[in-house]
């Protein structure tokens, strides 16, 4: 088999293995059992804040930093015992935040802006990363693209803010923000 052949079928196959890695459209997402799904691909409906330079784009809810005045954040709270999980895409050198609760994990271009302990399960800027936060009894176990980056983390003791996301430095792109209440 000559070389030219075999580079076109892998790059075929590296072509279908990324668009498995996740659905084409909000839309086409499932959230899991038991889970409530917190954007809806198409509008800001739920969000509070300074909404400017906050939108939709491509079924993600976008940050242009630029633009952007303030954070935003969930209407509804939620306990502290639930799992959290969301998507984001950093642009190159970009930092942004997810609070829960009223305390931040700092959510970043992890290979270029650190810390370095995250660099390595973290994907390159520009590609999506899925991040968990496993909360029991106000300590989570966050889980960056399925590695443990932090055991112990503590939530916020402010129990009317829920889940925010942070304006900070550089664009930023959030999906799929799903809830699951522990029973």
């Amino acid at each position: 088999m000559n070389s030219s052949r075999t580079g076109v079928r892998l790059l075929a196959l590296a072509a279908v293995a990324g668009l498995m890695s996740a659905p084409a459209r909000a839309e086409d997402f499932k959230t899991e059992p038991g889970f409530v799904r917190l954007d809806d691909g198409k509008s800001l409906e739920g969000w509070t804040g300074n909404l400017q330079g906050w939108s939709i784009q491509d079924g993600a809810i976008h940050l242009d930093v630029k633009k952007a005045r303030g954070n935003i954040y969930w209407k509804a709270t939620h306990s502290r015992d639930c799992v959290i999980r969301l998507q984001f895409r950093a642009t190159r050198g970009a930092d942004s935040g997810v609070f829960i609760h009223g305390n931040q994990l700092q959510v970043r271009d992890y290979p270029n802006a650190g810390p370095k302990e995250y660099a390595a399960p973290a994907r390159p800027a520009g590609r999506w990363n899925d991040l968990e936060f496993d909360i029991t009894g106000g300590v989570a176990v966050v889980r960056l693209n399925g590695a443990v980056i932090e055991k112990a983390w503590r939530i916020g003791n402010n129990p009317r803010q829920g889940i925010g996301l942070q304006r900070e430095v550089g664009n930023f792109d959030f999906r799929y923000l799903r809830i699951k209440e522990k029973k």
